[in-house]
């Protein structure tokens, strides 16, 4: 469609240099030019309040106050643990101190000082080394100095030239475009964010992306198998599943790296030719504490458009692991030869029969326990054997998106958690590999997750995180979800972080989550940047960070809990860093995004997510009814004048306030008027409740439709063949009479 829609128009398009994988897509599909554009600066988070003082009773303890017993260590002590109650981190360091905890076989209670210390130390420098954007670009507008210095320094090199090209990056934007819409030339370079890739700058050029027969490069491999070291030190229990997620954009930034994290997983290896390009992969030996993991993926749907080969390579990868068990399974399974041959078909020539024990082959146990269960199904044993060895999954083709976001940001339109899971697997549940290009499987998605027990998610950006976007918590909360839905329990969740490559590590989503938001989205230097941009700052923090906290929310409610609503309120609400933000947030159109915020803290309180008190739902009741009143209703998911939150929320308000938020609610329901001439458009409205139509019976619907329509008109011109010949034949009969 997009080249129909374009034709021979030029397409150009700006877009920011770290969104290379998104951009590409802009380019297969609709041949568009490139003109990339800075990011924001980037700064290394700077702390504020309790997290600032804590930092500093730290540095106090480690250099002097806690080198002996004595008052002063017992009363800095002491400080530090009233400020960790006052701010709330308990919950944030329990998930930290983990694993330390674990090993010393201790609970959190029983902390000794020093480790309390040193933990809530480490976990500081945590929010500290993350990078945080700084207000955001305006296309072709010089930066100061000072955002310059400060980017610069967050890229950590000392070459002059990246500065000065830094410098040079707006003018050259706007000189790009201008070259761009006047049929001029814009020259190609490298994407990817500045701190990562300093020869991304100067911006203002068509980016590219690694050629994909590259992928996964030899640095990413390095990277990926980094990272499958780290995810073998948690052992797996008999019979999980571990799901991987695989997203095109941080495939670009990484060369592969999560691609490889799977390969290695399975115990299987890439085989590059000397120029590097892909050629095929390998087995590895499978030993005690090196077992095979069995491992699924998801992929989105931009992946799949971009990445076929690497899909059928970690089939191939998959099925080169079960195969390692082979032999074992023919002599101890012989009912299932049939099924088993039918699986490792789609190897071909690679196949190469191993004999491993079922315990270091997760894949190959994993595959025998499904293979039996849908024999004695009633399954033949080529359908058993493949179904049991499918591993890969997504979207329909030419669909995007696990959904999940789209039904989260209409609250109105379900009423519990279960619906989302369930559209998730509907959606989601599309096979992909050698012989699978998208047939919907949703019973064996349906299967595959019930026995997953952990989740990854790679981020290679020093930009975007988890809350600034809404295809995190449409994936991994989706996947979760989903898990938990199926399963009974939530999956182990953890974010791979790999933007600085030199330091890789896998973090638990709860920690990851909850550091971001206190380190980022409450911290008054990120929010006073964004306050220097009227409406475009007021949208990133409403209608971007709160919806996708509220996404995370839905699908995690065991990390987002009523302290965060709590610090929400107190930050945006209640201006707790005197920024004048609720000012801000009411000036001009701003006041549509504090009206969309107060919805969602109140559908969040409606839906029983937050727990918050009489009061607090009083005051945000009110203030929601008398913004709404004075301006109208925001337009979103959250305030459609049917929405069930409403009825909820009415009882709540006085008098004087319900006549007149009820009237503008009339006023959206009322009926346009109907137009004389007919119209063929209308607006569809996605039900949560009703699952969707899989891509084959869809295709049957629509061909039994169209076979009707064709019928009926083959029918009409055969009547009027036959009116027409009989009305032919008609006068030449009276004339031979």
């Amino acid at each position: 469609y997009p080249t129909q829609i374009v034709g021979d128009l030029p397409s150009i398009y700006p877009y920011i240099v770290d969104g290379v994988g998104e951009g590409i897509q802009a380019k297969r599909r609709g041949l568009a030019v490139m003109i990339d554009h800075l990011t924001p600066p980037l700064v290394a988070t700077p702390l504020y309040d309790d997290l600032l003082k804590l930092r500093q009773l730290i540095e106090s303890f480690e250099t002097g106050t806690g080198s002996s017993e004595g008052p002063a260590r017992r009363a800095t002590i002491a400080e530090i643990k009233r400020l960790v109650t006052r701010s709330g981190l308990e919950p944030e360091l329990r998930a930290s101190m983990a694993e330390p905890l674990a090993a010393r076989g201790i609970d959190f209670e029983q902390v000794d000082d020093d480790l309390l210390v040193h933990e809530v130390g480490h976990y500081l420098t945590n929010i500290q080394e993350r990078f945080m954007p700084l207000g955001l670009h305006v296309f072709g507008k010089p930066w100061a100095s000072e955002a310059v210095d400060t980017l610069f320094a967050s890229m950590n090199t000392d070459q002059a030239r990246y500065r000065q090209a830094l410098v040079d990056s707006p003018a050259a934007e706007m000189q790009a475009l201008i070259d761009a819409l006047n049929g001029g030339f814009v020259a190609p370079g490298k994407g990817n964010d500045p701190i990562r890739t300093p020869e991304a700058l100067p911006t203002g050029r068509n980016f590219h992306a690694l050629d994909s027969s590259l992928i996964p490069s030899r640095i990413g491999w390095n990277i990926g198998h980094e990272l499958a070291e780290r995810a073998r030190e948690r052992p797996m229990e008999q019979g999980g599943r571990e799901a991987v997620i695989l997203w095109a954009s941080d495939t670009v930034r990484d060369e592969g790296a999560m691609i490889a994290f799977g390969l290695a997983l399975l115990g299987v290896e890439p085989v590059w030719n000397s120029r590097g390009i892909v050629e095929g992969i390998k087995r590895m030996p499978a030993a005690a504490g090196r077992e095979r993991r069995d491992l699924m993926f998801t992929t989105s749907g931009l992946f799949r458009d971009l990445y076929a080969e690497q899909l059928a390579l970690l089939e191939r990868g998959v099925l080169l692991a079960l195969d390692g068990a082979s032999e074992t399974i023919r002599r101890d399974y012989p009912a299932l030869r049939t099924a088993l041959d039918a699986a490792l078909q789609p190897l071909g020539p690679l196949a190469n029969a191993g004999n491993e024990s079922l315990q270091l082959n997760l894949v190959a146990a994993n595959w025998v326990r499904d293979a039996a269960r849908r024999l004695d199904a009633g399954a033949d044993a080529e359908q058993a054997g493949s179904l049991a060895a499918l591993r890969l999954f997504g979207v329909a083709p030419g669909a995007y998106g696990a959904g999940v976001n789209t039904l989260v940001e209409r609250s109105g339109s379900w009423q519990e958690r279960g619906q989302l899971a369930r559209s998730y697997v509907n959606r989601m549940g599309h096979a992909y590999g050698l012989k699978h290009q998208g047939e919907p499987v949703q019973a064996v998605f349906e299967e595959s997750l019930k026995h997953v027990t952990r989740t990854y998610l790679g981020r290679s950006s020093n930009l975007y995180g988890l809350m600034d976007n809404n295809d995190a918590f449409d994936y991994l909360g989706g996947l979760s979800m989903a898990v938990e839905h199926l399963s009974g329990k939530a999956p182990e969740n953890f974010v791979s972080w790999h933007n600085d490559p030199r330091k890789v590590r896998l973090e638990p989503l709860q920690e990851a989550l909850l550091a971001e938001l206190r380190g980022r989205f409450l911290n008054p230097a990120w929010i006073k940047a964004l306050m220097q941009h009227d409406y475009a700052g007021a949208r990133t923090m409403g209608s971007e960070f709160l919806e996708y906290l509220w996404g995370w929310q839905v699908t995690n409610p065991d990390i987002i809990t009523d302290s965060a609503w709590e610090e929400v309120k107190a930050v945006y609400l209640d201006d707790k860093h005197a920024l004048g933000i609720d000012e801000f947030l009411e000036q001009g159109a701003n006041v549509h995004v504090k009206s969309n915020m107060l919805a969602i803290m109140l559908v969040a309180i409606q839906k029983g997510f937050w727990k918050a008190d009489e009061a607090t739902q009083q005051a945000l009741a009110e203030q929601f009814a008398v913004l709404v009143a004075e301006h109208g209703l925001p337009g979103s998911g959250h305030t459609r004048p049917d929405h069930p939150m409403f009825e909820w929320l009415m009882p709540k308000l006085p008098e004087t306030l319900r006549e007149p938020l009820q009237a503008r609610l009339d006023s959206a329901l009322r009926k346009a008027p109907q137009p004389n001439t007919p119209s063929s458009i209308r607006e569809i409205q996605p039900e949560a409740e009703a699952p969707q139509a899989e891509p084959g019976q869809a295709e049957t619907q629509g061909d039994r439709s169209a076979s009707q329509y064709l019928w009926l008109a083959g029918l009409i011109a055969l009547l009027l063949l036959g009116l027409g010949i009989w009305r032919g034949r008609g006068p030449r009969s009276r004339g031979a009479a």
